[in-house]
C-alpha cells in the first residue's frame, strides 16, 4: 500500500549468470465488484494506462550492511583517484544506494527479530549492537574516500560533498528509527545509548561542517519541510544511478491503419458497386431513383465503413499488443530492452483455467458468483533484457514498480459507514451498529519467464472504501 489511493507492485526481472538475453512475462487479473461500474464504456484504455503507472530501474547491489567498508568503498576510491568524473559520480552515488538498501534491510531484520521469541531477541539485539557499531565506522571511513576530491573541480567536489550529506542522514536515520525500536521492546539501556549517540554524532558532524539538514526538537513546520525537501533532493540525486530511462510509443498503430484503409476500401466500394449497377438503366427510370439509391449506398457504404473499423479495433485490441516499451540506460545511452504492453476487460469464459481456480479459492459455492458479480480487467507484458547490455556486471536484476492509482475506481462506492439494525436474540432487544463499507479488489498474478509455462499464480485481496485503501491481504 503506497498511500491511501495507491497499491504498488515491485517484480524483479533476475538476469540468469552467463544468458544474453533473457525473456519474461508478466501476467494479471484484476477482479472487481460491478458495483463500481468498471467497463469498457466508462473506463477504457487510456483511463489504465494513466492510472496503472510503472518505473524500471536496476535493483541495489546486495551487500551487508557491515561489507560496505569493504570492497564498495574501494570502488569509490578508485574512480575518485582515475579523475573520470563521471566515474566517480557515478560510483559516489551508487554508493550511497548501497548504505540505504543494506541499512533498511538490517534495520527491518533486527525488527522482526525482537518481535520473535528469546532466542530471536537475543540474536536481534546483538544483530544490533553490530549495527551501531558497522554505523559509527562507515562515515569516517567514506570521508576519508571523500577527502580526495575536495581538491577536484565540479562536478566531482559537489556530488563528493552532496553523497556525504546523503550518507550521514541515511545514518543518522536508520540509527534513529532503531532507537526507537529498541525502546519500545524495552531492550538493555547501554545499546539504546550507544545507538543514540552514534545517530547524534552524524548530526553533530554535519551541524559542524555546515552541510545542513541538521533537526532540532520542537523545531517548526517551516523547518521541518525545509529538512524533508533536502531529504527528497539528496535521494532523487543519488538514486538516478539506478534509474532506466523508458521510451513509450503505440504498438499496434499501423496495423490498425492498415486494417482501417480495408474497412474504407471496402464500403466505398460497395457504394461504387451500388451506383454503377442502378445507374445503368438511370435515363429510362429518371434521375430520382438513381440519386434515391446512390444516398441509400452512400449511407450503407458510411455504417459499414464504422462496423468493420469497430470490429478490426476489438480484433486489434484483443491479439496485438497495445504499447511497445524501449528501456535505455539512461547514463550510457544503451538500449537494454523492450516490453511489449497489452490490457482490456475479458470476459469469464475467457478467464485461463487455472486464474479462475485461484480465483475461486475462497467461493464456498457456484451462486457466490451471482450474488457478487465482479467485471474482468487483465494486464500483460512481454518482457526482453539484453543482458550482454549492461555494463557493470553488479547489476543482475532489473526492478519494475507498478503503480496502481485507485481513485477513479472508488467514484460509485457508497459511503463508507451505514448503520445496520439487528435483533440481539439473547438479550431480547433491537440494537444497531455503524458497519463499514468495504469493496473487495481480487488480484491474481504472476511472473515467470517465458519458458515456465507451469509457474504458480499469485493472488491479494485489496480492501477499499469510499475513503481509500484499508488494507491488502494475501490469499493462500
Amino acid at each position: 500500500m503506497h498511500d491511501r489511493t495507491h497499491v504498488e507492485l515491485a517484480v524483479d526481472y533476475r538476469l540468469r549468470p552467463g544468458r544474453k538475453e533473457e525473456s519474461f512475462v508478466w501476467e494479471s487479473f484484476y477482479f472487481a465488484p460491478e458495483s463500481l461500474r468498471l467497463h469498457s464504456r466508462t473506463y477504457d484504455k487510456s483511463d489504465l494506462y494513466s492510472d496503472l503507472q510503472s518505473y524500471v530501474r536496476f535493483e541495489v547491489p546486495d551487500v551487508a550492511y557491515g561489507r560496505l567498508t569493504g570492497e564498495p568503498l574501494e570502488r569509490v576510491r578508485q574512480a575518485i583517484v582515475s579523475g573520470d568524473d563521471a566515474t566517480a559520480t557515478r560510483e559516489m552515488r551508487l554508493f550511497s544506494c548501497m548504505v540505504r538498501a543494506a541499512g533498511v534491510e538490517a534495520r527491518d531484520a533486527i525488527a522482526d527479530g525482537l518481535d520473535g521469541d528469546e532466542h530471536d531477541r537475543t540474536r536481534a539485539l546483538a544483530c544490533a549492537a553490530r549495527m551501531v557499531a558497522d554505523s559509527a565506522r562507515i562515515g569516517p571511513r567514506l570521508r576519508e574516500v571523500l577527502a580526495l576530491a575536495q581538491n577536484a573541480p565540479d562536478p566531482m567536489r559537489t556530488a563528493a560533498s552532496w553523497v556525504d550529506e546523503d550518507v550521514s542522514r541515511l545514518v543518522e536515520t536508520l540509527l534513529g528509527n532503531l532507537v526507537q525500536r529498541l525502546r519500545e521492546k524495552e531492550a538493555p539501556e547501554s545499546l539504546i545509548n550507544a545507538a543514540e549517540q552514534a545517530a547524534v554524532a552524524e548530526a553533530r558532524y554535519r551541524l559542524d561542517r555546515g552541510l545542513g539538514g541538521v533537526g532540532s526538537v520542537g523545531m517548526k513546520s517551516r523547518r521541518v519541510e525545509q529538512l524533508e525537501f533536502r531529504r527528497h533532493v539528496l535521494k532523487r540525486f543519488t538514486s538516478s544511478v539506478l534509474w532506466l530511462s523508458p521510451e513509450i510509443r503505440p504498438a499496434s498503430t499501423w496495423i490498425l491503419h492498415f486494417l482501417y484503409a480495408i474497412a474504407a476500401s471496402v464500403a466505398m466500394g460497395f457504394a461504387v458497386v451500388a451506383a454503377l449497377w442502378n445507374g445503368q438503366d438511370a435515363g429510362t427510370r429518371g434521375i430520382v431513383p438513381w440519386a434515391i439509391v446512390v444516398i441509400l449506398a452512400y449511407a450503407a457504404k458510411d455504417r459499414i465503413k464504422a462496423l468493420l473499423q469497430t470490429q478490426f479495433h476489438d480484433v486489434i485490441s484483443r491479439h496485438f499488443p497495445d504499447r511497445r516499451w524501449v528501456i535505455r540506460d539512461r547514463e550510457r545511452g544503451v538500449e537494454l530492452g523492450e516490453m511489449e504492453e497489452q490490457s482490456g476487460f475479458i470476459s469469464w469464459s475467457e478467464l485461463p483455467h487455472d486464474v479462475l481456480a485461484v480465483r475461486r479459492l475462497t467461493r464456498l459455492h457456484p451462486l457466490e458468483e451471482q450474488a457478487r458479480p465482479e467485471t474482468v480487467l487483465f494486464h500483460r507484458k512481454e518482457i526482453e533484457v539484453r543482458a550482454d547490455r549492461i555494463a557493470d556486471p553488479r547489476f543482475t536484476t532489473l526492478t519494475e514498480i507498478f503503480r496502481l492509482d485507485l481513485r477513479r475506481w472508488l467514484a460509485h462506492t457508497d459511503d463508507p459507514k451505514r448503520e445496520i439494525v439487528f435483533a440481539d436474540p439473547e438479550r431480547g432487544q433491537i440494537g444497531s451498529a455503524l458497519a463499514p463499507r468495504v469493496y473487495n479488489l481480487g488480484v491474481v498474478y504472476r511472473l515467470r519467464r517465458e519458458d515456465e509455462v507451469d509457474a504458480p499464480w499469485h493472488r491479494v485481496r485489496i480492501v477499499v472504501t469510499r475513503k481509500g485503501i484499508r488494507r491488502i491481504d494475501t490469499v493462500v
